[in-house]
């Protein structure tokens, strides 16, 4: 069981991480306990990718920012907001969906009917959760190869994102947080001995533990308290995965 005292600890930890990101922003050498093996992130772009590759990663992040940004700000989003966000995916749509499978464009198109029909009903919570869920599939379609951060950092990203608009039901869907708390678990296992930063990657692991914990437990108070933990650490993952590029 993972301790307030704990937890206090890993709020420390979490005002450290942004120190921590600070330096490894400026070129400074995080701490490490660990190897000096580069993270998969510097494996993944030593090839130079085509101007096409470049263009196609940029489209469907852009794309997965829309349905992130419609996701963290449904609580309190205004008619303006939401009929500009969807604009501009319309505008983006015709390249987005070239990019697509066949499935991923079917499963896209009716991720975004779910999301205007929960405008419409006044539904915010199912707003956020349609929302997060075409932010997953367009970061699974990129290539992030092309990418400095592999697809577990945003996809840890998606599971912060999940569990708070689970958590902001009435009656929180327990067998869906405990499905999005296996994913996060796989995720940051197939990362974590990437993260040289010593700092870093206690604090996500703590935050993961605490995840599983309080999932285990059906607590909503505890889930809340560590998936804004997981929020802010993400953060720092992606500014270590960047700082790690190679020089080009």
């Amino acid at each position: 069981m993972v301790t307030g005292a704990k937890f206090l600890g890993l709020a420390t930890l979490s005002v450290g991480i942004i120190y921590a990101g600070v330096a490894l922003a400026a070129g400074a050498p995080p701490s490490s306990g660990a190897s000096a093996t580069p993270p998969q992130g510097v494996a993944q772009i030593q090839q130079m990718p085509t101007q096409a590759a470049i263009e196609k990663t940029t489209l469907l992040a852009g794309g997965a920012e829309i349905f992130e940004n419609l996701t963290e700000t449904s609580p309190v989003m205004d008619a303006t907001t939401f009929n500009t966000s969807l604009a501009e995916f319309e505008r983006l749509y015709p390249e987005i969906s070239a990019c697509l499978s066949p499935d991923q464009k079917t499963r896209l198109d009716s991720l975004v009917t779910g999301i205007r029909k929960a405008w419409r009903n006044r539904d915010r919570g199912a707003l956020a959760i349609r929302s997060i869920e075409a932010y997953r599939l367009l970061q699974e379609s990129i290539d992030h190869r092309n990418r400095p951060e592999p697809v577990e950092v945003p996809l840890l990203d998606y599971v912060g994102f999940k569990l708070r608009a689970l958590l902001r039901s009435p009656h929180p869907d327990w067998k869906q947080i405990a499905h999005t708390t296996q994913e996060a678990s796989a995720w940051w296992d197939a990362i974590e001995t990437q993260i040289t930063d010593t700092v870093l990657r206690e604090a996500m692991a703590q935050t993961i533990a605490g995840i599983k914990d309080a999932s285990a437990r059906n607590d909503p108070r505890l889930l809340s308290f560590v998936v804004e933990l997981d929020l802010i650490l993400v953060d720092g993952l992606e500014m270590f995965f960047s700082s790690h590029q190679p020089a080009r």
